[in-house]
Formats: C-alpha cells, sequence, structure tokens
C-alpha cells in the first residue's frame, strides 16, 4: 500500500499554483514565517481531509476488509485513473501548457505581492492544495486495504509528506539557507517547465496536441 500511495503523491508534488505561492512567499523578507504558515496551514485541512473519510470508513465497517469489497474499491479506483489518462491523451482534460510551470498561478502571485501577510500565507496553503483526483484515489487505496488505522494513518501521512515535499524543502532551505531558497524554487520551475516542453514536443511526423 505505502509504495502506491508513495506513487500517487508523486504525481501531484510539483503543482503550478503551489509553485507560484512558494516562489513569491521566499521571494520577501519574512520568507521563514510565510513558509511556516503556508506549510502548516496546508498540511492541516489536508491531512484533516484524509483523516475524516479514512476515520469514518474505519469506524463504520462497511465490509471494508472483505477480499470483495477491496476488489471492487480498486478497480473503481483503477477506472477513475484510465478516465483521467484518456482525457489528458484526447485532450478532453487539460494537462497545462509548458510554460505553465514557472510563471504559473499569476493572479495568485499577483494577490499574494499586493497583502502578503501571515494570514494570507497561511490561507495559500490550503487554496493551492485543494484535493484532487491523486488524493481521492490515494484514499480509496488506503481505505480498501485491510490495515488497522494506525497503519492507515501512516500511509495518509505518507502522501502527504510527498505532496508537500517542495514547500517543506523551501521550509528547511530557509531555515538553513535563507539566501539559497529562491534559486532552489527556481530551478525546480526550470525544471518542471523543460520536462512540460520536452513532453509536448512532437514525436516523428504525428501531430501531437498538448492542451
Amino acid at each position: 500500500m505505502i509504495v502506491e500511495i508513495f506513487v500517487l503523491a508523486l504525481a501531484s508534488t510539483i503543482r503550478p499554483t503551489s509553485l507560484a505561492a512558494v516562489y513569491t512567499l521566499v521571494s520577501h523578507d519574512g520568507r521563514r514565517r510565510f513558509m511556516w504558515a503556508y506549510v502548516l496551514a496546508g498540511l492541516a485541512f489536508t491531512v484533516a481531509f484524509g483523516a475524516v473519510i479514512v476515520g469514518a470508513s474505519h469506524g463504520i465497517h462497511l465490509g471494508s476488509g472483505t477480499s470483495k469489497t477491496k476488489g471492487i474499491a480498486d478497480i473503481a479506483g483503477g477506472i477513475v485513473a484510465l478516465a483521467f489518462g484518456v482525457g489528458l491523451l484526447t485532450g478532453r482534460v487539460g494537462g497545462g501548457d509548458a510554460g505553465d510551470a514557472p510563471r504559473a498561478g499569476g493572479r495568485l502571485r499577483s494577490a499574494l505581492d499586493r497583502r502578503l501577510t501571515t494570514r494570507t500565507a497561511a490561507l495559500a496553503g490550503p487554496a493551492t492544495h485543494i484535493p484532487g483526483l491523486f488524493y481521492l484515489i490515494a484514499l480509496n487505496v488506503i481505505v480498501a486495504h485491510q490495515a488497522a488505522l494506525g497503519e492507515k494513518s501512516i500511509a495518509l501521512a505518507t502522501y502527504n509528506a510527498v505532496w508537500f515535499a517542495l514547500p517543506i524543502a523551501a521550509l528547511v532551505v530557509c531555515i538553513v539557507r535563507p539566501a539559497s531558497t529562491q534559486s532552489l524554487v527556481g530551478w525546480v520551475a526550470q525544471w518542471a517547465r523543460d520536462t512540460s516542453a520536452a513532453s509536448c514536443s512532437p514525436r516523428r511526423s504525428a501531430p501531437v496536441r498538448c492542451s
């Protein structure tokens, strides 16, 4: 289960909106205070969201431990993941432009720049980490597996830790080497843009549409 959770979380680690928010926060003098507020508020929101679902399902005991129910839940999660993949391939689900990664969240960055306080930094944490498809699939995997509540809690914590890897790394650098924080986030942004551009480049003569 942990491996599945880790892979799902890794797919959500670099979000354009989160990347833009972190870059904006570390660009200001109070970067350490802002990043503490951003990470703690964001984690509190996402962990609470997952804990409510996992805790409620664990307490109700709707046959979640049976192989039949587990199989149905796994199949449902697989169907959702496949549908999402097909949507990306066909262009029905927007995958983000190659140039979005470093410049994403223009409105968010402008709003933060205009009135950046500890409170707005805290609000930005949950706002840039709204639970999406991958988190819902991960919760489905956690609920479907026959495991003790403690093991499910570890899986939930693992997902959120990986999901917030970039903000947490930025916070650590803010504490250890504050001057290098913006360079770190900028490097990640450049890497994300290069990766996105490479994935959207046409191959051979077949046209590729990147929405």
